[in-house]
């Protein structure tokens, strides 16, 4: 038979007279009927831990970096109430304030992963580029530790992420069938400047290795990037409404035309594009190129194959090729022209040609693309061409 003493007798009644209190909704000051060397843990003032958290910075372990909250910024989160059981003013962290700070620093931590990049050897893709993994920020659970280590007397904590993992590896790309080459482009940078040469150079391994869903539109744009000296582009002296003026980037249209031609012979869809406003030499035969100019104009076309498509450029003396590669289907593509037309003396011409997409021996789409050349200015060209 246990022994009750007076105090254990106490505690227990005072427990079971809070716990009726919260089932019949009546409120009671539980210091009142508990000693308060007996209060729960949780109740204790935290003003103390507090105090001394506002005395020094608080660091934050991302994984990679250690980033220090400035002991004016802690003070921040921390605010002044008064306690329901006591009526006594305490502190406490403010996980709204937490929060906010946290989603501030999210862009800065927050890493997208990286898809593996493709050359295809002999039926077989092998990588160049290995795929990288991202990670996200896990904002809430960041907050729990957060505040728990602050309060618990710690100076720093490390933060919780979500790992995400890039949707193509090479064990994942070998599985998806891209085995096939459904179509090439060529063109011939020749006789161009040094620093038409390099543009070229620099904006083709933009596009080496790309990979398209099903469905998914490719925007040259968009894979381009930025055109400026920090993307590694050179300048080049071109003339533009009758003044020497230097752009970076001269040359990049000849790698959308490239990119659009190889397109075209894999059957897939286009879904933006625009000749030139007047013919270029490096583009024959005139009537099968296509002008990009970042935030202007674009190259669209769409993967309306049923499998993923893989694009892969290289240069071969002083020509471009860019080639797309699939699954293996029965469809082919056979192109008629470009025919020129319509050319005036002053340079002006007009050029179709017919591409035609057969499934076997049966033909399952036709379709023309029509191009329009002004008079070029003299010596104005697009300094992007």
């Amino acid at each position: 038979m246990l022994l009750l003493t007076q105090k254990s007798i106490r505690l227990n009644l005072a427990l079971i007279i809070v716990g009726l209190s919260f089932y019949l909704g009546i409120r009671i000051y539980t210091e009142d009927v508990i000693p308060k060397n007996e209060l729960p843990r949780e109740t204790k003032e935290l003003r103390p831990k507090l105090e001394k958290a506002l005395l020094s910075d608080f660091y934050i372990q991302t994984g990679e970096k250690s980033l220090v909250v400035k002991k004016e910024e802690v003070k921040s989160w921390i605010e002044t109430y008064t306690r329901n059981y006591s009526g006594k003013e305490d502190l406490r962290i403010s996980t709204g304030k937490v929060i906010n700070y946290l989603e501030s620093l999210a862009p800065l931590l927050n890493i997208e992963p990286v898809n593996a990049k493709f050359v295809i050897n002999n039926g077989r893709a092998e990588t160049f580029q290995p795929a990288t993994s991202g990670k996200k920020l896990k904002i809430s659970e960041s907050t729990t530790i957060i505040t728990s280590s602050i309060v618990n007397g710690r100076s720093s904590a490390s933060l919780a992420f979500d790992q995400i993992d890039p949707e193509l590896t090479l064990d994942k790309i070998n599985n998806l069938g891209i085995t096939t080459l459904l179509g090439k482009g060529e063109s011939d940078y020749g006789h161009s400047t040094s620093s038409r040469i390099h543009n070229i150079k620099v904006g083709m391994s933009k596009f080496n290795g790309i990979i398209l869903k099903p469905g998914e539109e490719f925007s040259f744009n968009n894979h381009l990037g930025g055109v400026d000296e920090r993307s590694g582009y050179q300048s080049e002296l071109v003339i533009k409404g009758g003044k020497l003026i230097y752009e970076y980037g001269g040359g990049l249209c000849q790698v959308a035309t490239t990119v659009f031609r190889s397109a075209i012979m894999s059957g897939l869809d286009i879904t933006e594009r625009k000749p030139h406003s007047f013919a270029v030499q490096y583009y024959n035969p005139q009537g099968f190129d296509a002008t990009i100019y970042p935030g202007v104009v674009d190259l669209k076309f769409t993967n309306n194959t049923t499998g993923y498509i893989l694009i892969q450029t290289r240069l071969v003396g002083s020509k471009l090729v860019v080639e797309v590669y699939g699954s293996k289907s029965n469809q082919s593509v056979s192109i008629e022209g470009p025919f020129q037309y319509d050319q005036k003396p002053n340079g002006s011409m007009r050029a179709y040609f017919v591409r035609k997409i057969y499934d076997q021996d049966n033909l399952i789409k036709e379709e023309r693309f029509d191009s329009k050349y002004n008079s070029p200015p003299p010596r104005e060209r697009n300094p992007l061409e």
